[in-house]
């Protein structure tokens, strides 16, 4: 299951229609790939931090976390964005 959190929300709020249309294609292919690592370069998941991120198109970045089998969605951004968010938590 994927689950949001509201400084997901926010943030995805804040994305341009084609950036948010970026984010939509990057979590429909997400649970498929998570843990395939030849499956998942095009969307290119990494662990950093207790937290995993993967890319929606060359500039945004979903971070979330994986717990008890669901996606959690914590953040959206641009890589000044997320290392913002970063700072801040």
């Amino acid at each position: 299951m994927i689950l949001t959190r509201p400084t997901f929300d926010k943030a995805f709020g804040k994305l341009s229609p084609a950036q948010q249309d970026m984010v939509r294609k990057a979590l429909l292919v997400l649970p498929e790939v998570f843990g395939r690592p030849h499956l998942h370069r095009g969307i290119g998941i990494r662990p950093f931090g207790g937290f995993y991120e993967c890319r929606a198109g060359l500039g945004t970045r979903i971070i979330f976390l994986w717990s008890k089998g669901d996606f959690v969605l914590t953040f959206v951004g641009d890589h000044r964005a997320v290392a913002n968010w970063i700072k801040t938590r």
